[in-house]
C-alpha cells in the first residue's frame, strides 16, 4: 500500500502473532561502502553532512532518537531496524520474520524499547540488542503509516485503518473505533498533546481526533478545506501541526480547542507518491519531509513562514523521514542510496579561514560563531609554526606565529563539529 514510486520490494514472510526470538548479532556492514566516522562539519559554514550507512535495503523509513543516544531507523526494503552513533557505529537487526515490507512506524516506548508498525494486524516491540516480541492486535485491524507515539499515559498509541489504539508496557492493546466509520485511515499520525490528550490524524476523513486517554472518548474535528491529513506533531506554541497529502503544498495547526487553520506549506505533497513524516525540531518548530520536492523544511510557529532545505540528494534519491538528533540536528533518511543526511542547524563559522603571516613573533585573530554556542576549543597541529590562545570575548582567538612552515588550528564545539584554518608563516 505504500511506497508509489518505488519499482521493486523485498517481499518477506510474516511469521505470525505472538512470536518471539533472540536475534542474531548485528550484521556487519558490505565492503566498500564506509561509515563516517563522525558527523563534523566539513569546512566552515556546512550545512549538510553526508552519511553512507551500509543498510542490507535501499529504502530508510522512520528514524528516532534511542534511548542509547544513537539514531535509529527502519531498513525497509531488508525488514530491519538498524542504528548509527554520533561516532559512526552501525549495527543493523534483521526482522524478516517480525516485520512484513511495510514497516512506516517506529517509536520509543517508556520501557525503552522500540515499537514498530507495519501496516499489518500486530506490532512488534523491539530492544536495542535486537530480541523482539510480536504483539497482535485483537481485532485483526492494519495499522498505520508513521503512526507511533509514545502517549502521556506512558502507553505507546498508534493509528489503525479504523481504530486508534494503544500497547502497555506488558503488551497489552486496547483498541477504540473511530466514531465516522466506514474509515480506512492509512495515513495516521499520532501525538501527545499539551492537554493531556493523544491528537491523530484521520486521512480518510479529512480530519483531527483527540482521544481522552483515561476514558477512551473521542471527538473528532473536521477540516473544511480539502487536506488529507498525515504526520502530526506538537510544536512549542502548545498546537498540533500536520502536513495535508494534497497536490497544494499545505500544513494545518490545530488547537487544543480543536481551531483549525491551514497555512502554505514546503512541498509539494502528493499521497500518490510520498507520505510525509514529521518530527519536532531543535527550534520547537514542526518540521516535515517531501518526498515531491525533495526538501525538509520547518514552519515557524508564530510568523506562519516556512524555511527550505534541500539535502545533497544523489540521482534517484529522496527523503522519507526526519527526527532531531540529539546532537541538534536533523537527521533525515532516504530512498534510494542508502544514504542519511544531516542537517546542521547552527553551523560552527570560523573567519577567516586562512591566516598568512609576513613573519614570525605576529598576532592574528580568528573570530567563531555559532548559533546557542559560546565555548570553543582550538588546537594547532604544529605549536613550532604557530599557537593559538584564547582572546576576549571567548569567540575570539590569537594565533602567533612562532617559525616558517605550515600548519593547521581547528576549532572545535563540545558537540564535536569543527573547523580547519590554515597557518602559513614565511
Amino acid at each position: 500500500m505504500r511506497r508509489f514510486l518505488v519499482m521493486f520490494a523485498v517481499v518477506v514472510a510474516f511469521a505470525g502473532c505472538g512470536s518471539r526470538s533472540a536475534l542474531p548479532g548485528a550484521v556487519a556492514p558490505r565492503a566498500g561502502e564506509p561509515i563516517q566516522p563522525q558527523v563534523i562539519q566539513k569546512g566552515a559554514g556546512a550545512q549538510w553532512v553526508t552519511l553512507h550507512v551500509a543498510t542490507l535495503g535501499a529504502l530508510l523509513g522512520p528514524i528516532v532518537t534511542g534511548p542509547d543516544g544513537d539514531m535509529w531507523f527502519i531498513d525497509e526494503n531488508a525488514a530491519s531496524l538498524a542504528a548509527v552513533s554520533m561516532t559512526g557505529g552501525f549495527r543493523e537487526f534483521s526482522l524478516s520474520g517480525e516485520l512484513g515490507s511495510n514497516a512506516v512506524a517506529l517509536t520509543v516506548g517508556a520501557d525503552k524499547k522500540f515499537y514498530i508498525s507495519d501496516e499489518t494486524t500486530s506490532i512488534t516491540r523491539v530492544t536495542t540488542g535486537g530480541a523482539a516480541v510480536v504483539i497482535p492486535i485483537p481485532s485483526g485491524d492494519n495499522t498505520a503509516i508513521d503512526s507511533n507515539a509514545l502517549g502521556p499515559d506512558g502507553n505507546v498509541w498508534f493509528a489503525e485503518f479504523s481504530h486508534i489504539a494503544k500497547v502497555t508496557p506488558a503488551g497489552v492493546v486496547s483498541e477504540f473505533a473511530y466514531p465516522t466509520q466506514p474509515n480506512t485511515n492509512q495515513y495516521g499520525g499520532v501525538t501527545s498533546g499539551p492537554d493531556g490528550n493523544v491528537w491523530f490524524s484521520e486521512s480518510s476523513n479529512n480530519a483531527i481526533g483527540r482521544i481522552n486517554p483515561s476514558t477512551g472518548k473521542i471527538k473528532e474535528f473536521k477540516i473544511t478545506q480539502g487536506c488529507t491529513p498525515a504526520a502530526i506533531v506538537t510544536a512549542k506554541d502548545h498546537a498540533m501541526w500536520f502536513a495535508c497529502l494534497d497536490s497544494t503544498p499545505t500544513v494545518g495547526r490545530i488547537s487544543t480547542s480543536g481551531t483549525i487553520a491551514l497555512f502554505p506549506g514546503g512541498g509539494g505533497f502528493n499521497s500518490n507518491e510520498t507520505e510525509q513524516f514529521g518530527a519536532v525540531g531543535p527550534d520547537g518548530n514542526p518540521w516535515f519531509a517531501s518526498g515531491n520536492n525533495n526538501v525538509v523544511f520547518n514552519i515557524d510557529t508564530t510568523t506562519h513562514n516556512v524555511a527550505t532545505f534541500s539535502p545533497p540528494l544523489l540521482a534517484g534519491e529522496r527523503p522519507d523521514a526526519l527526527q532531531t538528533g540529539p546532537d541538534g540536528n536533523i537527521w533525515v533518511t532516504t530512498v534510494g542510496q542508502n544514504h542519511i543526511y544531516v542537517l546542521v542547524i547552527n553551523p560552527l563559522s570560523v573567519t577567516p579561514h586562512k591566516l598568512m603571516f609576513t613573519a614570525t613573533g605576529q598576532n592574528l585573530t580568528v573570530t567563531v560563531s555559532e548559533h546557542g554556542t559560546n565555548s570553543w576549543t582550538a588546537k594547532s597541529s604544529n605549536t613550532l609554526v604557530a599557537t593559538v590562545m584564547q582572546g576576549s570575548p571567548s569567540s575570539k582567538f590569537i594565533v602567533t606565529s612562532v617559525g616558517p612552515g605550515s600548519c593547521k588550528v581547528t576549532i572545535a564545539d563540545a558537540a564535536g563539529n569543527s573547523v580547519k584554518v590554515k597557518v602559513t608563516v614565511p
